[in-house]
């Protein structure tokens, strides 16, 4: 049970022991909270469709049609689906009603939790969900039309996304994701949108949260394993969050356990962490993360649950500020050493890198974003054992000194480095597989005038990023390193040759850096 790839069941090589934090997301929005919408009203946005109405004179939108065709591609259903207006479901809908929140997502009959856990912790960031959803929309008022608009990111762009507002419905219940107030559709169209972007519903099933991160703000996720998290590193998770990070996490296998020994864990299921505080707790103190289920309900039932004894030794003022309750809402709270223990991944997405790993966001000053396509027979040499390795992409990097900030870090330059591969969710249906891809990055004595063969590699060996990172089967890898002012050459990769696909190498820094093409480079403009 659970609805999200399951890591263990993925043909990675080598899953990376991430230790790095650095994403990067142009935020725009005058909203202050996100408690302050009261409905999405204005201008702006992309291009519009062109127009498509029904009988009553409301949008229809003709690539995404109310069929069962929008649903599934390959998978049937006997249930009586009604595709209905939000006027159809109830009297009043409104987009947003109190402003967009955590407590806002529940899931459906859809096991994509690895998106509404994300979507959920995004909610409540006012800058990231004007990116998401454009102050252009027009719901709940005299003008709306029946469509909405609704933005992604996508492999460098923001991709603007519309729809008309027809929700699949079973006995007049929402089929998929809705909100928990049923006069408000914020989550549902936001949902449709995604699956429309991915061609259907069900190609949302089963996914990394990681690349609900970024498609959601654009940023970088890092990946952690709980288990190997030490004591001290609570402190770095929680300033992390308190500067604005997205948090998720990935529950252990537990399908082999009995009820009692699963204590309210979903297994292979995706949360988002909603808090993180420590609180005097007897002689000592406790430290504490709040965990939520996208499901909004079944909770966590050990120490610290909703309900438990650890709690009536917490003084009143506390548990209000902590916001404890007893509702089966599918949040709560949990030590960090249970936290450990439940769960098999962590992934980390901050809103600008985090160089100097101490889990508060960077200013990052220079960004470069690099597109390219490995193509067969061609540049798709695979990874440094391969013999044709000298025929991928050769990139050469360019560091330049800034004393100021190699005094911040102890003499050096720090980089962040990630490459993505252009590999969509609608392609599974047509069973094609994620590659598993990397970079390396080879220092050079001087820059050279064509590209460099193949005894230069058999030479010469990459430098090691701070986080051992290896080739895995990610949609995108990342690796963060600390350089000498200098040049470098970058190589990306799949780790198999002859694997044809486009790709996007994006880099950061806080001092000048410059990336042009050496050889073998093929521009997917």
């Amino acid at each position: 049970m659970g609805c999200t790839s399951s890591l263990e069941s993925s043909q990675s090589l080598n899953w990376p022991k991430a230790k790095i934090l650095y994403p990067k997301v142009v935020e725009r929005g005058d909203r202050l909270t996100p408690r302050s919408w009261t409905s999405v009203v204005g201008s702006g946005g992309g291009r519009a469709p062109k127009s498509h109405k029904s009988l009553d004179g409301l949008y229809i939108d003709p690539d995404f049609p109310a069929e069962l065709s929008s649903i599934y591609k390959k998978k049937t259903s006997d249930k009586k689906i009604v595709w209905k207006r939000p006027v159809e479901i109830v009297s009043k809908p409104t987009l947003i009603s109190d402003g967009t929140s955590r407590h806002d997502m529940k899931q459906g009959d859809l096991n994509d939790c690895w998106f509404l856990s994300t979507l959920s912790a995004i909610a409540e960031k006012p800058q990231l969900m004007a990116k998401i959803i454009p102050d252009d929309n027009t719901f709940g008022t005299r003008r709306y039309d029946g469509k909405f608009h609704c933005r992604f990111w996508q492999f460098g762009d923001w991709v603007d996304v519309y729809i008309d507002d027809r929700l699949p419905t079973v006995d007049g219940e929402i089929l998929f994701a809705h909100s928990s107030d049923p006069n408000e559709f914020w989550v549902s169209l936001v949902e449709k949108a995604y699956a429309k972007l991915n061609k259907s519903y069900e190609s949302l099933e089963y996914g990394f949260e990681a690349d609900a991160f970024t498609d959601l703000t654009g940023g970088l996720a890092e990946w952690y394993n709980p288990a190997e998290l030490k004591d001290s590193e609570f402190y770095l998770i929680r300033a992390a969050f308190l500067c604005g990070a997205v948090i998720g996490c990935l529950s252990i296998d537990k399908e082999e356990q009995s009820e009692y020994n699963r204590k309210g864990m979903i297994s292979n299921h995706s949360y988002v962490i909603t808090g993180i505080e420590e609180i005097p707790y007897s002689d000592t103190a406790a430290k504490l993360i709040r965990v939520r289920n996208p499901w909004g309900q079944t909770e966590w039932e050990g120490a610290w649950c909703d309900g438990s004894e650890e709690w009536n030794r917490v003084p009143e003022l506390i548990k209000l500020e902590l916001e404890v309750t007893s509702q089966d809402d599918g949040e709560f709270w949990m030590s960090y050493n249970d936290f450990r223990k439940e769960y098999c991944n962590m992934i980390i997405c901050n809103l600008t890198p985090d160089f100097d790993h101490d889990g508060i966001s960077d200013k990052t000053e220079y960004e470069i974003n690099q597109k390219g396509r490995w193509v067969v027979n061609i540049n798709a040499g695979g990874w440094l054992e391969c013999d044709t390795f000298y025929k991928n992409p050769q990139y050469i990097l360019t560091l330049y000194s800034d004393i100021s900030v190699q005094r911040r870090y102890n003499g050096r330059l720090p980089l962040a480095v990630a490459l993505q591969q252009v590999y969509r969710r609608q392609e599974i249906a047509d069973g094609k597989e994620l590659y598993a891809i990397g970079f390396e990055i080879f220092q050079l004595q001087h820059i050279p005038s064509s590209k460099l063969c193949n005894e230069f590699f058999q030479r010469s060996d990459p430098l090691m990023p701070e986080n051992e990172e290896t080739y895995a089967e990610y949609r995108e890898t990342a690796g963060r390193f600390f350089l000498d002012p200098g040049v470098y050459l970058l190589v990306p990769s799949t780790h198999q040759a002859q694997q044809g696909r486009d790709y996007l190498l994006r880099l950061f820094s806080v001092s000048r850096m410059e990336l042009r093409p050496l050889g073998n480079c093929l521009d997917t403009g």
